[in-house]
């Protein structure tokens, strides 16, 4: 069994996105820090980006029309989360565990 979803339905439309704001981060910054969620639908879409980049709302709004059509675009930009930013000054670091960053090891028993 397989899935086909249409490439005009709201979550790829989101993903392709997401995906030019990605690419336009590395357009200024060698090694961008950047987290963009994106949810579109009923003519909304809402944009929260956690970048080292300053993305302008208006490449934001241009990404929205160009990818999705008029939308009614609400943009939040935040600075990366300082303690994530100083786990990765020497790599990036991936995966949701949290104590790397608390300096702390769960109890496994």
């Amino acid at each position: 069994m397989f899935e086909k979803v249409n490439p005009s339905h709201p979550d790829k439309l989101a993903d392709r996105i997401a995906g030019a704001l990605v690419d336009y981060a590395y357009t200024k910054e060698h090694d961008p820090r950047i987290a963009v969620e994106v949810l579109l639908g009923h003519g909304k879409c809402h944009i929260i980006v956690e970048t080292s980049v300053h993305i302008p709302t208006e490449i934001v709004v241009a990404a929205v029309y160009r990818i999705a059509g008029w939308h009614e675009v609400d943009y939040e930009e935040v600075p990366q989360d300082a303690p994530l930013s100083e786990n990765q000054a020497d790599g990036i670091h991936c995966g949701d565990d949290p104590y790397p960053l608390l300096g702390k090891s769960p109890s496994l028993f």
